[in-house]
């Protein structure tokens, strides 16, 4: 279960390459053996990859507009 928590604690880290080359063996090797948190990595993998998508969306120049007015009112 240890393995599990600290892999999981990892998970973001380990998506965004910000972890240590060994630590990333580790939670590979975890991964290969552990379905629950291959199944959570896979998801929060594909997750990352639609926010991705989602941001690479171009925002409405009457939006932005409209943003920037509401935000320079409120001061």
């Amino acid at each position: 279960m240890s393995d599990c928590n600290n892999a999981l604690d990892d998970l973001y880290g380990y998506l965004d390459q910000e972890v240590s080359r060994y630590r990333r063996w580790r939670i590979r090797r975890h991964l290969r053996i552990c379905e629950g948190c291959d199944n959570a990595f896979v998801f929060e993998q594909r997750l990352q990859v639609v926010v991705r998508q989602c941001l690479k969306e171009d925002v409405p120049p009457e939006f932005l507009a409209r943003l920037r007015q509401s935000l320079h009112s409120d001061r």
